[in-house]
C-alpha cells in the first residue's frame, strides 16, 4: 500500500512541473502573444502538452516503483492508457486545427481561418482514422514467440525406484524444445492506435533524435569558440559585410513572399507547384533570418563597450560545464546502445550497464537516485529531439520548416510546434528506453505494452524485431557527427551570395 509519504511526493512532482511549464510559456513567448486573448486557448494547449510529456518520461520510473516496491497498488496500465489517448487527441486534432488556425493570413476572414482548420483537422482524422480501422481489422494481431516442451511418456510405476544422476539425464533428454512456434492474440483498438502512433515517432526520433545527439554537444563547444570577441579592425569589417550581404538576400526573398502572397499562392492547397514553392521560400526565409539574426547579435556585442563585452564574454564560459555534461549524457547513451544493440548474448544484451546502475539504485536505500538518473537520461533524448528538429532546418533550408525557441521572441505557433514534435518523439523514447533499459523495466505495464503486445504485432514485428530503427538512430548520429566535425557552422553555400546592391541606411544604422 502507497504510504502518504509517497503520495505527497508525486503531488509535489505535479505542482512543481505545472510551474515550469508555465514560467517556460512566460520566459520564451512574444510580447505580441502576451496580451492576446485569442492566443489564450494556444497557451493553454501549451502547458497541457508540456504536462503530457513530462509526466510520460517521469511515468516510467513510478511504473518501476508500483512494481518492485508498492506491490502493484497503482493502476499503471489504466494510467498509461489516458495518457497515450491525451496524445493522439492532442497530435491529431487539437495541433492541427490551433496550428493552421493561428498560422492563417490576418486579412483573412474568421469563416475563411475557421474553414482552412477544419479542413485540415478532416485531412488529419480520415487519414490515420481509415488508415489505423484497416490496418487494425488486417493485420492486427500480436505473434508472440513461445517455447514448447514435448516429453515421450514415462511410466514411472516401472522405473527402479533408485535413479542415479546418469538416468535423470537421460530422462531430460527425451524432452525437446521447440522456440518456432507463436502465441496470436487480437490487441485492443487502442493497443493497436498507440502502436502506429509509436511507429510514426520512431521515424520522427530516429532521424531528429541521431542529428540531435551529435549536434548538442558539438555546438555547445563550438558556441563557446564562436563567442563575441572584441573584434576590431579587418575582422569586424568583414563579419558587417557579411551581414549587409545576408540582409540583401533577405529582402530579396521577403519582396518574392509579398509576391506571391499578393498572386494568392499562399491560400491555394498543397497540391499546387505554387504553394509548395511558396512554402519553401517562407522556411528558407525563416531560416536565414535566424541566422542572421544571430549574427547580427554577435557583431553587436563585439562592438559593445568593453565592461559589458566582457561579462557577456564571461556567461559564454559556461557553455563549457554544460557542453561536458552534454558529452558524459552522449557518451553514456552511445555505451548503452551499443551493449543493447551489438554486444548480444543469447539474444538478450550482453552487459545490461545502465540498467544494472538503476536497478542497484532502485532496489537499495537510495531509489530516488535512480529516478533522478533516469529523468536526466530521458529529459536529455527530448532536448536532442529539438535541436536536432532545428539543425536539419537551418542546414536544408528549403527542406523543413524550423520553430527556433528564443527568449520573448517565440510565437504560439512555435510553441505548438515544437510542443506536438516532443510529444511525437516522446512515444519513441518511452518506447527505446523500455527496450534498451529491459532489466530495469522488466515486468512493468509499458513493459508488457511495448515489449510484448506493440513489439510483436505483425507488420510492426519487423522493424522492431532486426532494430531498424535503432541502427537509423546510431547511423544517423555516426553520419551526423562526422559532417558537424567537417562543418560545424550552420552556413550554407547559398547563405551569404554577393548581389552588388546599395545596402539600405536604415540596415546600415542598425549596426552603428
Amino acid at each position: 500500500m502507497i504510504d502518504i509519504l509517497t503520495l505527497i511526493m508525486m503531488i509535489i512532482v505535479a505542482i512543481i512541473l505545472l510551474i515550469s511549464n508555465i514560467y517556460i510559456l512566460i520566459y520564451y513567448s512574444h510580447p505580441d502573444d502576451r496580451s492576446s486573448c485569442s492566443a489564450w486557448f494556444l497557451k493553454i494547449l501549451v502547458v497541457i502538452g508540456l504536462t503530457l510529456a513530462w509526466f510520460q518520461v517521469l511515468l516510467l520510473p513510478l511504473d518501476v516503483n508500483n512494481n518492485r516496491t508498492f506491490g502493484s497498488e497503482l493502476n499503471m496500465k489504466v494510467l498509461w492508457y489516458i495518457l497515450y489517448i491525451s496524445i493522439i487527441v492532442y497530435v491529431l486534432i487539437l495541433f492541427p486545427i490551433s496550428s493552421s488556425y493561428y498560422e492563417t493570413d490576418e486579412d483573412w476572414s474568421c469563416c475563411e481561418k475557421t474553414q482552412h482548420s477544419i479542413s485540415w483537422f478532416l485531412v488529419y482524422v480520415i487519414f490515420f482514422g481509415a488508415l489505423s480501422i484497416i490496418l487494425y481489422f488486417t493485420i492486427g494481431q500480436a505473434e508472440i514467440p513461445i517455447q514448447t516442451i514435448s516429453c515421450n511418456y514415462i511410466d514411472f510405476t516401472t522405473t527402479p525406484s533408485t535413479l542415479d544422476i546418469k538416468n535423470l539425464n537421460n530422462i531430460t533428454n527425451l524432452c525437446t524444445v521447440n522456440s518456432d512456434e507463436f502465441l496470436e492474440i487480437n490487441v485492443s483498438y487502442i493497443i493497436y492506435a498507440i502502436a502506429i502512433l509509436s511507429f510514426v515517432s520512431w521515424i520522427i526520433f530516429a532521424f531528429f533524435g541521431g542529428i540531435g545527439l551529435a549536434a548538442v554537444p558539438l555546438d555547445l563547444f563550438y558556441d563557446f569558440c564562436t563567442r563575441p570577441k572584441s573584434m576590431v579592425g579587418r575582422n569586424l569589417k568583414k563579419r558587417k559585410k557579411n551581414l549587409f550581404e545576408e540582409l540583401e538576400e533577405l529582402k530579396l526573398i521577403g519582396d518574392e513572399l509579398n509576391k506571391m502572397e499578393q498572386r494568392g499562392d499562399n491560400k491555394r492547397c498543397f497540391i499546387f507547384g505554387s504553394r509548395r514553392k511558396y512554402d519553401n521560400k517562407k522556411h528558407e526565409f525563416v531560416a536565414r533570418y535566424a541566422l542572421a539574426e544571430e549574427e547580427f547579435h554577435i557583431v553587436n556585442a563585439s562592438m559593445e563597450s568593453k565592461i559589458k563585452n566582457n561579462l557577456i564574454v564571461l556567461c559564454y564560459y559556461c557553455l563549457i560545464p554544460f557542453g561536458v555534461l552534454a558529452s558524459i549524457v552522449t557518451i553514456i547513451w552511445l555505451i548503452q546502445f551499443i551493449c543493447s544493440y551489438f554486444y548480444i548474448k543469447n539474444g538478450r544484451p550482453g552487459y545490461p550497464f545502465l540498467s544494472y546502475l538503476l536497478v542497484f539504485f532502485q532496489d537499495g536505500s537510495v531509489s530516488f537516485l535512480s529516478f533522478f538518473i533516469f529523468a536526466i537520461l530521458c529529459l536529455y533524448l527530448l532536448f536532442c529531439l529539438i535541436k536536432g528538429n532545428f539543425k536539419f532546418g537551418v542546414r536544408f533550408l528549403c527542406c523543413w520548416s524550423i520553430h527556433p525557441m528564443k527568449k520573448d521572441k517565440t510565437y504560439m505557433n512555435s510553441f505548438i510546434f515544437n510542443v506536438s514534435l516532443i510529444l511525437l518523439g516522446s512515444c519513441a523514447i518511452t518506447q527505446f528506453c523500455a527496450d534498451c533499459l529491459y532489466d530495469y523495466v522488466s515486468f512493468t505495464d509499458i513493459d508488457s505494452m511495448f515489449n510484448v503486445m506493440i513489439k510483436n504485432l505483425k507488420f510492426f514485428k519487423y522493424f522492431y524485431k532486426y532494430h531498424i530503427f535503432q541502427y537509423i538512430f546510431f547511423g544517423v548520429f555516426v553520419i551526423s557527427f562526422i559532417y558537424l566535425i567537417c562543418r560545424p557552422a550552420d552556413r550554407s553555400k547559398a547563405t551569404y551570395s554577393h548581389h552588388k546592391r546599395r545596402v539600405d541606411p536604415k540596415e546600415m544604422r542598425l549596426l552603428k
